[in-house]
């Protein structure tokens, strides 16, 4: 137990009087709030996580702020992870995790002072470190708040907070700490009546309601004294609102709004027809299968291969928009550390998580050294009698007029003269890198979760298929097969 850890900064809820021009901005998590103590991991309640060692092995031993997380829409499946007891802690689950940090809690210093020490104390470049600084900005004012409030709910994710600049550190809840959340209203039905407790004895506790898909569902808060005594009647109509859906579809933190008293629950249920409610809407459930999800705003997460451990930075976890009170700049100049791709200028694949992974070649060298190459072509030996059509041969040898003619030598010898480097074609690699069957995609960023992303590799054989096929006009000469891939015609 410990009572530090009860007593961590607490935001309020901002409203449109505020102005937030200058207010430095984050997502808000869905994670699990947990405060490190300096050796161990705590709730908000005090009580102790029991996480394995490696996953805190790299961390200050000073007390920080922050969440323990694994993806947006995964709050479900990170608490069932982090709040098993000793005896039932799986440790390759937190492989999966990242310990988000947000502040330091015992610096005394202002919050840019504070993120400053974060960023020179946590090595978050290493890869026994299972832990990152969640990324902020300076909102511009109220439109780009909107703006970025709307890009995370587009993307699954839960909010905006809002830091008040050159603020303390506060163990309350405190205004110079705001949360910015979307809220939908809509219409339920009133099908019971639940008793209260405590200061709300002897009147309503919450009211039990139904959605116009029949799902079940209570609203406890909202009301005042005089509506807590005299209740909206059953088979009335309520408005209320919520911040979002449950796995099962079920409202969450549902608040009273007002009692609807011109519309009957028919007019819900024929409205719902022709425009869907939010919670109609069949929610998109994460797979169960755990794998991290790894964007959240401003601020660049890295994947780790399953196998070795290491961390790599996919097409999921960039975020250009990164911004830290340090320094700006700090990923634009950062030195590429990537390994080069085993076949350089001829690697065929464009999976965005490949070329995130592995170095290329620019593609102005690759042109550069196309064109070199088709100068130097050969003539080919067959000339105006040429009847072949493969894109390889065409690209690697000139023809002549149809007024000229060749006599014929074997085809397979003549692509044997030509060094196999001038040849203007992409050998298939022997296979494809483990790491991408390893890596999936956001599904709240509207992507199903993909296990395989090598889509790009169909078109070839296709295209190999059908070369096979092509008779050869080729008399009195023996066939052999070419052991190189052929391409698409470009």
């Amino acid at each position: 137990m410990s009572q530090a850890a009860k007593q961590v900064l607490l935001a309020e809820t901002w409203n449109e009087n505020i102005d937030p021009t200058g207010w430095w901005m984050s997502e808000k998590l869905d994670g699990v709030r947990a405060y490190w103590s300096g050796s161990n991991f705590y709730s908000r309640q005090g009580n102790l996580f029991h996480a394995p060692d490696f996953f805190k092995a790299a961390l200050p031993k000073v007390p920080l702020d922050g969440e323990i997380w694994c993806g947006r829409g995964l709050f479900q499946k990170c608490i069932s992870i982090v709040k098993k007891q000793a005896n039932k802690v799986v440790p390759d689950d937190y492989k999966l995790l990242t310990y988000l940090v947000f502040d330091a809690p015992s610096h005394g210093g202002k919050y840019e002072d504070r993120v400053k020490w974060l960023q020179a104390n946590i090595p978050q470049d290493d890869d026994k470190c299972y832990a990152t600084i969640v990324g902020i900005k300076k909102c511009q004012g109220p439109d780009d708040l909107k703006q970025c409030l709307a890009n995370v709910n587009a993307a699954g994710g839960e909010g905006i907070m809002l830091r008040k600049p050159g603020s303390l550190y506060e163990n309350k809840r405190s205004s110079t700490l705001l949360k910015v959340k979307t809220f939908y209203d809509e219409e339920a039905l009133v099908i019971g009546h639940k008793p209260g407790k405590g200061n709300c004895t002897g009147m309503l506790g919450a009211l039990e309601c139904q959605l116009p898909n029949g799902k079940r569902f209570d609203v406890g808060s909202g009301f005042n004294m005089d509506q807590r005594r005299k209740p909206p009647k059953i088979k009335s109509v309520i408005t209320f609102k919520f911040q979002e859906l449950s796995n099962a579809g079920i409202p969450r933190f549902p608040v009273f709004l007002r009692m609807r008293t011109d519309l009957t629950w028919n007019d819900v249920l024929e409205a719902a027809k022709t425009k869907k409610p939010v919670s109609v809407i069949q929610k998109v459930v994460p797979t169960t299968k755990l794998s991290k999800q790894h964007s959240i705003l401003f601020s660049v997460i890295p994947s780790r291969d399953v196998k070795s451990g290491k961390k790599i930075v996919t097409s999921d976890d960039e975020d250009e928009e990164t911004q830290v009170p340090s320094s700006s700049s700090t990923n634009k100049n950062k030195k590429d550390t990537r390994e080069p791709c085993q076949y350089g200028e001829k690697c065929y694949r464009t999976n965005p998580d490949h070329l995130k992974q592995y170095q290329h070649p620019t593609v102005k060298s690759k042109s550069k050294l196309t064109k070199t190459k088709s100068k130097t072509k050969p003539p080919c030996t067959f000339g105006s009698k040429c009847n072949r059509q493969s894109s390889v041969h065409l690209a690697n040898f000139s023809h002549p007029s149809k007024s000229e003619s060749h006599d014929p030598v074997d085809i397979a010898a003549q692509e044997e003269l030509l060094d196999p480097d001038d040849l203007v074609e992409i050998e298939e690699p022997a296979s494809p890198t483990t790491t991408d069957n390893l890596l999936v995609k956001d599904k709240n960023k509207d992507h199903q979760f993909d296990t395989n992303d090598d889509d790009d590799d169909d078109q070839p054989s296709t295209i190999n298929k059908k070369t096979t096929k092509r008779k050869r006009n080729l008399e009195g000469k023996p066939t052999v097969r070419s052991t190189r891939k052929r391409i698409k015609k470009s």
